[in-house]
């Protein structure tokens, strides 16, 4: 308050302020402040600035739940006045849109499998032309890597089993594999 000039009286004129740049100079017809400039810093002079932002927060929701019964009171009448249309409309309409949706299903197949069929041929044009890409050498040599490495295995859990067998006096069964009793304490 102590930066402002003292009100003058309503006739004599008050020092303006010079105009800025790109602005016109102020004048009587259009007051410097705006009335919620004026309104903000009568708020920000008394200290409830809590009081300001829940105006600025109710102004904002009633604006909102205003748009958004318009929007739904506009929603409603396009139903009632477009479902006769809509229902007479109906053989022509939805032919259509199985038409347009069995052929964006294909085509959808169509760009995947598409994408599909170059990834493989890339892959076989680098695996043939000797640039080896990832995962080739599983392919390159089966019987060095993968399928010894599987029969190993399997001969020798079939080793534990025969040595199981021939001390316990036969294989293991699984648990679901045991004989319940058809009675309970028979």
């Amino acid at each position: 308050m102590a930066d402002r000039p003292p009100p003058s009286p309503r006739g004599a004129a008050s020092p303006r302020p010079a105009a800025r740049r790109g602005h016109a100079p102020p004048s009587a017809e259009h007051p410097q402040h705006s009335l919620i400039g004026r309104a903000t810093e009568a708020f920000h002079i008394r200290g409830s600035t809590q009081l300001l932002g829940f105006l600025a927060l109710a102004v904002t929701l009633t604006a909102l739940v205003v748009l958004a019964g318009v929007t739904l009171a506009g929603a409603l009448a396009a139903l009632v006045l477009l479902s006769p249309l809509v229902l007479l409309t109906a053989p022509l309409w939805a032919p259509a849109a199985v038409v347009v949706l069995l052929a964006g299903a294909a085509s959808l197949l169509a760009c995947c499998a598409g994408a599909a069929a170059v990834a493989a041929g890339t892959w076989a044009h680098r695996y043939l032309t000797g640039r080896h890409p990832v995962g080739a050498h599983r392919v390159a040599e089966p019987s060095s890597g993968g399928a010894a490495a599987v029969a190993e295995v399997a001969s020798r859990l079939r080793g534990y089993y025969d040595a199981y067998a021939r001390e316990h006096g036969g294989f293991p069964r699984p648990p679901h594999a045991r004989v319940k009793d058809a009675a309970p304490g028979a």
